[in-house]
């Protein structure tokens, strides 16, 4: 039987016109922005577009508080929730990356790659004030892949060449954190107890409080990570998934994302084909799996409510609490129309 599209078991599906590179949810608005720039917020009880805006791009991050704060090619734009209009840009001269939103500071990273030796060169850190007023900026070698406030220190995890993680603290001082292996971070993120940091060499870095702890997950690179409040899940490029309940399953292709429910764990992967993995939460094992056309950008989740989004700028929507009945109604469909196409062919077998 031909694997079932994600979009059937959607809410709804809506277009952000190119590819989806920032995905946001909360209780009541689904929002997006785009390579080319576009931010589009949705009212999730009625899945209609609320506004949409359109800046300079590539969208790097976007996070939600009183305003929407979002970067964008060399800017840091603040956005109306409500009305979609813009309170303030500021120009930070160079590539904007990171985002990161405490109390009433705006922390943001921007990079300089070069181009003669394909690498990062220097990075800055900004603190902005939320009327857009600059006030502080810290340069450093390498590019954040990850930034996050732990306790009283924002957290890097940054590339080539010392690697590792910067801790900033409140007086700008910098601690450089070297990690085993000195392989360099992909990804991050926050948990309930600390980080979790992704490296090239399959190495994720565990940080409880003050106690750092390593831990091998394969020899390919970490390409995807969720936490709950009690375990994790990491992905690499092979398509190789661990938890921290100590389980492995092998799913082929690259991992590209991972959301956990109340349900399933979720799971994209791409290799030729995309597919999406609903997984036993307890040891991993495939409970269902849907085909999708393009390429899984981004899985994001907030109490009941899923978004996916992918590299053409699709926006799905998921309500977690009706998916089991979505399933098991489609699957019933499903059969419906398998016994009665076996029906037809043995007719016409008869009539031959």
């Amino acid at each position: 039987m031909q694997m079932r599209s994600i979009e059937d078991l959607a809410s709804f599906v809506r277009d952000l016109g190119s590819e989806c590179t920032t995905l946001n949810i909360d209780q009541n608005y689904l929002v997006a922005g785009s390579k080319l720039g576009r931010i589009k917020l949705w009212e999730i009880n009625t899945g209609q577009v609320k506004w949409s805006l359109d800046v300079d791009g590539p969208i790097s991050d976007l996070e939600i508080d009183e305003a929407i704060y979002l970067t964008a090619s060399a800017e840091l734009h603040a956005i109306n929730v409500e009305s979609g209009g813009l309170e303030w840009s500021k120009n930070i001269e160079g590539p904007s990356d990171l985002i990161e939103i405490d109390e009433d500071i705006i922390f943001v990273t921007s990079s300089l790659y070069e181009i003669e030796i394909q690498d990062y060169t220097e990075s800055t850190l900004f603190k902005f004030n939320k009327k857009g007023e600059l006030l502080e900026s810290i340069d450093f070698e390498e590019k954040a892949w990850f930034m996050k406030k732990n306790n009283d220190e924002i957290i890097l995890g940054i590339g080539r060449p010392r690697c590792g993680f910067l801790g900033i603290d409140n007086e700008n001082k910098i601690l450089h954190n070297q990690t085993k292996g000195n392989s360099p971070v992909n990804m991050g993120i926050k948990t309930n107890t600390g980080f979790l940091l992704g490296h090239s060499d399959g190495t994720i870095t565990e940080m409880n409080g003050k106690v750092c702890k390593y831990i091998q997950c394969g020899n390919d690179s970490i390409t995807a990570m969720f936490s709950t409040n009690i375990s994790w899940q990491v992905g690499n490029s092979n398509g190789s998934l661990f938890s921290s309940e100590g389980w492995r399953v092998e799913l082929g292709g690259k991992i590209s994302s991972i959301v956990e429910t109340e349900d399933y764990i979720w799971v994209s992967t791409i290799s030729g084909n995309t597919i999406i993995h609903l997984l036993d939460r307890k040891n991993g094992s495939i409970k269902y799996q849907f085909s999708h056309n393009n390429e899984i950008q981004l899985m994001k989740l907030s109490h009941y409510n899923l978004a996916i989004s992918d590299e053409e700028g699709k926006i799905m929507f998921f309500d977690t609490r009706s998916l089991n009945k979505r399933i098991e109604a489609k699957s019933d469909l499903d059969q419906n129309i398998d016994k009665r196409n076996l029906l037809k062919k043995r007719l016409r077998a008869l009539r031959e």
